[in-house]
């Protein structure tokens, strides 16, 4: 396909996927990877100097049916012993129509449990590319199906009921257009799904836009678009979401506030049935081209927000920002980066939180060799974060971007690497299951 060879090229030196691809509008941006389920020897985690401890990586999960280049482990989800990673570029339903596997903690280990594909699946679909769970609710989107329209998009709703997962509803916009690419992103909490599409033209081209849906009986609606206050054109709202109770999170990393592209993200509480704009927050230090914004996630009155092009420790080597919530106010607490932190590291791509801790990635960081991906784990205790622990794989090599997918609930990490994004041709893929052991966290100052 001439289109997605040129994409290749001018990707070469990888910028940020995502956002080169929505700029250029190319229909697809990324290949395919694989696997089975092997467990893994234990695997000290890098320590700071501030601390003692280890994170064991206790599993490598694959694909039993996969092949190269399905792009297993592209995105990630947890929720208590239920794992959903996703292949958005296996050829079930129709080349790169896309799937998702779903993994079960049992005391052996996790076993696959279902595989998850679009029942009116057609090729190019891409359903995978974002993914969230929430008990027994899993979205899923298909950001380049044809939902209203060519590449309009849509999501698809999953739910269990005695362990067995239900043909899902497909969602759509009520508005759909052509190229929205509705499902980009979603997010999951409770009775609510929020479906991002990024580059829906509501405002101005590519502005973009987010749809909450909610759940009666068995149907689920939709109850609200939101937009940006000040959207406009190319800025991206929607390039990432993130859902806590009645709060949403809604990145834009091309904003301009502080420069060109240098991104911002915009809050959203919702009263009864209404959503209204809390806030928009903005880096206090935010420079152009920083992206900050590509990726948000949200627990309680804590967002964090990734910049992963901002240049603190060198160029592009990555930032993420905490801001929390007094009230109806919410102001900058901190700024993370990585102890070891190096040009190009990308560190702030993917984001999580939950309670008091954080997961950041850096898809191109160094561990064992140079850009094979590495994640941080990182604590608050009162005001104040300090960096826990360094992830990475145990059999990691260049350009696998472990941390391209990211999921965290509880004492449980999961890290994805799809290798194959980067590098065409590509190999298998996987996702990583890194268990934290809080008791051997110690203050050694």
């Amino acid at each position: 396909m001439p289109g997605r060879r040129l994409f290749e090229r001018a990707y070469a030196n990888y910028g940020d996927r995502e956002n080169l691809f929505m700029k250029m509008g190319f229909r697809s941006y990324w290949a395919r990877l694989c696997a089975c389920v092997i467990s893994m020897a234990a695997l000290p985690s890098i320590m700071t100097s501030a601390w003692a401890g280890t994170l064991v990586e206790e599993t490598k999960l694959v694909a039993p049916d996969g092949s190269d280049n399905d792009f297993f482990g592209f995105s990630v989800a947890l929720s208590g012993d239920t794992a959903l990673i996703s292949a958005m570029r296996d050829d079930d339903g129709g080349e790169d129509a896309g799937s998702v596997y779903v993994f079960g903690r049992h005391e052996g280990g996790w076993k696959l449990q279902d595989k998850l594909t679009a029942p009116d699946a057609e090729d190019g679909d891409e359903l995978g590319g974002s993914v969230a769970l929430a008990g027994d609710v899993a979205a899923v989107g298909a950001r380049l199906s044809d939902g209203n329209s060519a590449g309009s998009g849509s999501a698809y709703v999953f739910t269990r009921s005695a362990n067995e997962w239900n043909l899902p509803q497909k969602l759509i916009a009520a508005d759909g257009a052509e190229g929205d690419e509705f499902g980009y992103g979603v997010a999951v909490s409770g009775n609510t799904v929020v479906v991002a599409a990024p580059r829906d033209d509501d405002e101005y081209e590519d502005s973009g836009s987010v749809y909450v849906f909610t759940r009666s009986g068995n149907a689920w609606n939709q109850q609200a678009k939101l937009t940006a206050s000040d959207g406009a054109a190319g800025d991206l709202f929607g390039i990432s979401v993130a859902i806590f109770g009645d709060t949403l999170v809604v990145g834009a990393d091309l904003t301009d506030d502080k420069g060109e592209n240098s991104g911002a993200a915009y809050v959203f509480n919702r009263t009864g049935d209404s959503w209204s704009q809390q806030a928009k927050l903005i880096a206090d230090d935010g420079a152009a081209g920083d992206l900050f914004g590509i990726r948000v996630a949200v627990s309680g009155n804590t967002a964090v927000i990734g910049a992963a092009r901002d240049d603190d420790k060198a160029e592009n080597s990555g930032s993420a920002y905490v801001f929390v919530r007094d009230g109806a106010t919410w102001r900058q607490q901190a700024k993370l980066t990585a102890d070891d932190g190096a040009a190009n590291d990308r560190f702030g791509t993917r984001v999580k939180i939950q309670g008091e801790t954080a997961v950041v990635s850096a898809i191109l960081g160094d561990a064992q060799t140079a850009d094979v991906g590495a994640a941080y784990v990182f604590t608050r205790s009162g005001k104040t974060w300090e960096q826990r622990a360094k992830l990475f794989a145990s059999d990691g090599a260049p350009n696998d971007v472990f941390g391209w997918g990211v999921a965290l609930d509880g004492d449980t990490v999961m890290i994805g690497a799809p290798t194959s994004i980067i590098t065409l041709p590509g190999g298998p893929g996987a996702a990583y299951v890194f268990e934290i052991d809080r008791a051997i966290w110690r203050d050694d100052r």
